[in-house]
């Protein structure tokens, strides 16, 4: 039997019903996704230095990682920008261990294992220093021997890269 293009069944046009396929759009939109899921990039600064302080310069080549941020300026201890005590109090301390500097890390410590037993987010111990240039040794052994003994042994030092 022969082909009549004239017994086709025509399909009622009408200029007043307009449908949209959707199926077409979710394929341009997972497109669309997955191009800027694959381009984005998460390198850049993570670490916002303090405004009191100048960072010295580093031929490091590897990028800062997320961690508890601790500053230590020319006149405070700071943890997460939050001021713990004054850096002329603590030059003139016996010992290492800077007590109101390790209270403060051991509630940090004490939250973030908390949130491991509740979330499932697993505490690293990881702490990032950022230190003045001009900052004294000593000052720096103090706030760094602190870290460690307060649960937070993973140290590192802040600085900027020089360019090369």
């Amino acid at each position: 039997m022969a082909f009549i293009p004239s017994r086709i069944k025509k399909h009622k046009t009408s200029t007043k019903m307009v449908r949209l396929n959707l199926t077409s759009m979710m394929d341009i939109f997972t497109i669309i996704l997955v191009f800027l899921l694959k381009t984005y990039s998460t390198e850049g600064q993570l670490i916002h230095p303090s405004d009191n302080l100048t960072l010295p310069s580093s031929t490091i080549e590897t990028a800062p990682e997320i961690a508890l941020d601790v500053i230590v300026s020319r006149e405070w201890i700071m943890v997460n920008n939050q001021p713990i005590a004054r850096v002329s109090d603590v030059v003139g301390q016996p010992g290492l261990i800077i007590e109101s500097l390790s209270q403060v890390l051991h509630q940090f410590a004490t939250e973030a294992k908390r949130m491991e037993e509740m979330y499932g987010v697993p505490f690293s111990g990881k702490v990032t220093i950022q230190g003045d240039k001009k900052l004294p040794f000593r000052t720096l052994l103090k706030v760094m021997a602190t870290c460690g003994r307060s649960e937070y042994p993973k140290m590192r030092l802040v600085v900027y890269q020089k360019q090369s």
